[in-house]
């Protein structure tokens, strides 16, 4: 009897839902061409995830055409029904009532992804009940998280039909770089314990020449490549390496990271793809002093393997900084005593080795997850075509 009330119910906030008030009145112009109409609506919360969706959908069916729409209103909506697309793809939180209730009654497959379902999706008040109703119409549900995916088998939906594929991130190419550099460069390394500070501001040199510190004297061979965020901090950095007893080398000189070399400056922000790949382990800079205008993205050197510590100060790149966190793929240090003491522990290479492996992961994480929508779409085209 509470199922049946419920199902009353349910169909009762989606009603409500459906009389809101819509932005768009007007059918939107269909894509010309002759290959199937995707039709698309992503929340604010999933421009990242449309942009790679849409990029890689190109690639893999050029004759396919994306149509984006927004919040339609049921006669609109009944007037995109007829231009007979082939399949609804929903990304991100919202469930729009009115779309979902067409594409139902046109028999229209639909794919929610990019999910972001939370536990008050699961409630029995009137709005949360509506969109238990819209969830019995998907085909396939493909959540973020593991709590997002118990909040979708609460709500009723078929557990077949609920996969968790994580979030999509950011699809970063890895840098290039020179390979016949890399294998030379590489040559001057074997044994040492070599590290990167990536565009470092004036305001940590002194925490990145400590943790240096600490690495000689754990590894008196090891080898820090420092890239300042300013180049023109090279020259004045090497006078004062040399003044305080340490052996330089500067790449803006065509030197060469000798055996007797403790401090490789690189030439500023050029070559990173170079440095990536020579070092297994990288300091991000700009994150323990908030100085980060120069700041680079964390999947760069989780792309090319290299293991990465940081400071407090992530607000530059927080959503890519959150998921290298949950994954175990960074580590984050407090302060200047911290780093210097993460950046001595870490010539470890089986922890740097963990680190450099969960990072890949998350930084190559987008491209599975956005092939797997992809898959998805692709199979609700064929089989919403006649």
């Amino acid at each position: 009897m509470m199922a049946v009330r419920g199902l009353g119910i349910g169909r009762l906030g989606l009603w409500l839902q459906g009389r809101q008030p819509a932005a768009q009145n007007m059918a939107p112009d269909i894509p010309p061409g002759r290959g199937p109409l995707l039709v698309v609506q992503a929340s604010a919360d999933a421009r990242l995830a449309f942009s790679q969706v849409q990029r890689r959908l190109a690639r893999l069916r050029p004759d396919l055409r994306i149509l984006e729409v927004g919040h339609l209103s049921p006669p609109a909506a009944q007037a995109l029904m007829a231009a007979r697309p082939a399949a609804l793809l929903l990304l991100g939180a919202d469930l729009p009532a009115v779309l979902v209730t067409a594409a139902g009654r046109a028999g229209l497959p639909v794919v929610l992804a990019e999910a972001r379902l939370v536990a008050d999706d699961a409630a029995w008040r009137l709005r949360a009940l509506g969109r238990r109703e819209l969830l019995r119409h998907m085909r396939a549900v493909l959540v973020t998280d593991p709590a997002a995916q118990a909040t979708a088998l609460r709500m009723g939906a078929e557990r077949g039909r609920v996969a968790l594929t994580g979030p999509v991130t950011e699809i970063r190419d890895p840098l290039p770089c020179s390979e016949a550099e890399r294998s030379v460069m590489a040559q001057f390394l074997r044994g040492r314990h070599a590290w990167l500070a990536a565009s470092v501001p004036a305001s940590e040199e002194d925490a990145v020449l400590a943790a240096h510190r600490a690495a000689l004297a754990q590894s008196h061979r090891a080898l820090l490549f420092l890239a300042p965020a300013d180049p023109a901090r090279i020259d004045p950095l090497a006078e004062r390496i040399e003044a305080e007893g340490l052996v330089v080398a500067r790449r803006t000189l065509d030197e060469d990271p000798a055996d007797e070399v403790q401090i490789m400056l690189t030439d500023g922000p050029t070559e990173m793809g170079l440095w990536y790949r020579l070092a297994p382990v990288t300091y991000l800079g700009g994150t323990l002093s908030g100085d980060d205008a120069a700041a680079r993205h964390p999947f760069e050197p989780a792309a090319l393997g290299s293991a990465i510590v940081h400071g407090p100060r992530t607000d530059r790149h927080a959503t890519e900084w959150q998921q290298l966190g949950g994954a175990g793929a960074a580590r984050q240090v407090a302060d200047a005593d911290a780093l210097a003491a993460a950046i001595a522990e870490l010539s470890q290479p089986d922890l740097i080795a963990t680190l450099a492996s969960n990072a890949w992961r998350v930084s190559t994480g987008g491209a599975q997850v956005t092939m797997r929508i992809c898959a998805e779409v692709l199979d609700a085209i064929a089989a919403g075509q006649p």
